[in-house]
């Protein structure tokens, strides 16, 4: 499949807080139940190694992202602590509240964050999850100019790809929001009144995660834009990780510190 520029409804400006919220906790349940992201943790850990970094700034995290499983996973045989700081355009406060309130090493900033403009006191290993593909070719190169001018590391970890098998497996995403919805926390009627009355959220999650697959950059395309930088002494790694039946595409950046190892 070739990619394409479409949108996606909780992207809008016009898409109500309380959707968007109610979209993000269920899209971060779907990943921490079926740890999607976990075979990226030796790959994000070499990262942090070679680049010296301990603190990572976490950005498009929506409502914490996969951090609240990664973060559990994550320090199980790290050598040296490592913080994380949530951001994103639109803050999903009350999410990054409780996951900064079950891991001391999680926490939040509050106010709107562009990630193709980091603030420069925002200083750390850059990450993204999942919303890579929301930016356009330019936005996506521009990300990745600011981190490299700025020498941060920065990882893109994508689970949407435009294969035939991960859009049919988004097809079974409205089933796994019917089954996992009441057991999100806090409770909230709001909830189950936009589940299963009027099944909005799970329609969400079908349709922005069929426009995610199809808005995904491919590892080639990605390699072209890290080649495009020219960044002096950094090193590009791209590749994919599989997970069941998703495959993860990553693309992974780093001023190098020390003598660079190949990944695993």
């Amino acid at each position: 499949m070739r990619h394409f520029e479409l949108f996606e409804i909780h992207d809008h400006r016009w898409c109500p807080a309380v959707l968007r919220n109610l979209f993000t906790d269920a899209l971060q349940a779907v990943w921490m139940t079926f740890d999607t992201y976990r075979p990226i943790i030796p790959l994000l850990r070499r990262a942090l190694e070679e680049s010296e970094s301990s603190h990572v700034i976490d950005l498009c995290s929506g409502a914490g992202g996969p951090w609240l499983q990664l973060a559990r996973d994550f320090e199980t045989g790290q050598t040296y602590k490592t913080s994380v700081l949530l951001t994103d355009l639109h803050p999903n406060t009350e999410g990054f509240k409780r996951a900064s309130s079950e891991f001391e090493s999680v926490s939040f900033y509050e106010h709107s964050v562009s990630a193709m403009r980091v603030p420069q006191h925002l200083d750390g290993f850059r990450t993204i999850f999942s919303s890579f593909h929301h930016f356009s070719p330019e936005e996506a190169l521009s990300i990745l100019c600011d981190a490299a001018k700025e020498q941060q590391g920065i990882a893109i970890f994508e689970g949407a790809n435009r294969d035939i098998r991960t859009v049919l497996a988004i097809c079974f995403l409205p089933l796994a929001a019917l089954f996992i919805a009441p057991t999100i926390k806090p409770f909230r009627w709001s909830r189950i009144f936009w589940t299963y009355v009027v099944p909005l959220v799970p329609f969400m999650l079908w349709f922005d995660g069929l426009m995610s697959c199809l808005r995904a950059y491919s590892q080639d395309e990605l390699l072209q834009m890290s080649r495009k930088l020219q960044a002096k002494n950094y090193h590009w790694q791209v590749g994919t990780r599989a997970n069941g039946f998703v495959s993860i595409t990553y693309l992974i950046g780093y001023p190098k510190k020390t003598r660079s190892r190949e990944f695993g």
